[in-house]
């Protein structure tokens, strides 16, 4: 009886955040919707409100998620994720797909000499957009949409994203593939993002014992504080970038346009702060 009462909690959330599908979209139920999946609340989010407000059929939907280390051991990945999305797409019932380049973060830092920021954020472009690009190109003649988790709390950066446009590096109307990318929670903020997750009882990433973000684990949007807890519990791998940073004489971090090393930025901790909260903040609706 308590499962039935929650998910009825959650269909009526979840249709509370819905909102009307922007006027150049076609019907979700066209599409083969491809959940861009990190393991994060966000993807999370997504998915949920795909199923219980947009009333999206399972069956439409697919979790894609692509792997950051491509085939070499976790370096900016979380050992957890493939775990972890297993157990998602156990939990709903979904098809699960894990995507990887042909290289690695580590190695395209590599060879690039130098670390990702802000400005140019290759990472995301090497490592998401690209192989979800070519994938998608080889499923051939179809209508497929990219379903994503940016959200505009989080950055004037994503904000300034639309919540609808068309996938232009897979798009190809001339041979039959619509490929289409929707933004549901654009609107959203992170406490109805977590009570989305309460509501559907779905247990967050691990990852979020040390971090508020579930992205690399060296993310270059890690505050101080992350960065330190993230260096303690992998002291090789972060030594490893300590080393890349003298090499390249470059890093990813800058302190008014100043660049500020991985050692010094961490320096910068509170450890005062404490754990952060996951499911206290109200929901604001």
């Amino acid at each position: 009886m308590l499962r039935n009462f929650m998910n009825k909690d959650l269909i009526a959330l979840a249709e509370r955040l819905t909102v009307p599908l922007p006027k150049e979209m076609d019907e979700l139920t066209n599409y083969k919707i491809h959940a861009n999946m990190s393991g994060g609340k966000d993807s999370i989010a997504v998915v949920l409100l795909l199923i219980y407000g947009y009333k999206v059929p399972k069956e439409n939907i697919e979790l894609v998620h692509m792997r950051v280390d491509a085939d070499e051991e976790a370096f900016f990945d979380w050992k957890e994720t493939d775990s972890y999305l297993e157990y998602f797409a156990r939990k709903l019932g979904l098809p699960l797909i894990i995507l990887k380049g042909e290289k690695s973060l580590k190695t395209r830092i590599e060879e690039r000499k130098m670390f990702p920021s802000g400005r140019t954020q290759f990472c995301t472009s090497f490592t998401k957009r690209d192989v979800y690009s070519k994938w998608v190109r080889s499923l051939g003649p179809g209508r497929y949409l990219c379903a994503s988790g940016e959200r505009a709390e989080e950055s004037s950066r994503r904000a300034s994203k639309p919540v609808f446009q068309v996938y232009k590096s897979a798009n190809a109307p001339t041979k039959n593939r619509i490929v289409d990318w929707f933004r549901p929670i654009h609107h959203l903020d992170a406490s109805a993002v977590w009570e989305l997750l309460r509501l559907g009882e779905i247990e967050p990433h691990p990852c979020y014992q040390y971090v508020s973000r579930c992205s690399c684990k060296f993310c270059i949007y890690l505050s101080p504080n992350e960065m330190k807890t993230v260096s303690e519990l992998f002291p090789e791998e972060f030594q490893e970038l300590v080393r890349m940073e003298e090499r390249f004489n470059h890093t990813m971090k800058f302190e008014k346009k100043e660049p500020l090393s991985l050692v010094d930025f961490i320096r910068k901790s509170n450890r005062e702060e404490g754990q952060l909260s996951l499911f206290d903040a109200p929901c604001r609706l």
